[in-house]
């Protein structure tokens, strides 16, 4: 889940982002339905997210504004467990079940 600020590459440039123009995020969104997750990483001081879909496509999270990274990875349950996420808060990656 990423709140705001994001974009979303593939190897050689920028296919759209937040600031992008919204008319062309639905066929974009369309296209990474499916696509199996290869990895994902962390980086950059105040943790943002990268991650690399199938395809060479890759969506990343960069925090523009005061506060935190916002994003969140979220884990569904299966039938007894607890939803459960990752996500930054004082500038750390936490648990939150």
């Amino acid at each position: 889940m990423l709140e705001w600020s994001w974009r979303i590459e593939n190897q050689v440039s920028i296919i759209a982002g937040s600031w992008s123009d919204e008319e062309g995020w639905e066929e974009i969104f369309k296209s990474l339905i499916g696509c199996g997750i290869e990895d994902i990483t962390l980086f950059g001081r105040l943790p943002e997210l990268s991650v690399v879909l199938e395809g060479g496509k890759y969506v990343v999270s960069f925090m523009t504004s005061d506060g935190q990274p916002s994003w969140a990875v979220l884990k569904r349950p299966d039938h007894e467990e607890k939803y459960a996420s990752l996500h930054v808060q004082g500038g750390k990656v936490v648990e939150e079940l």
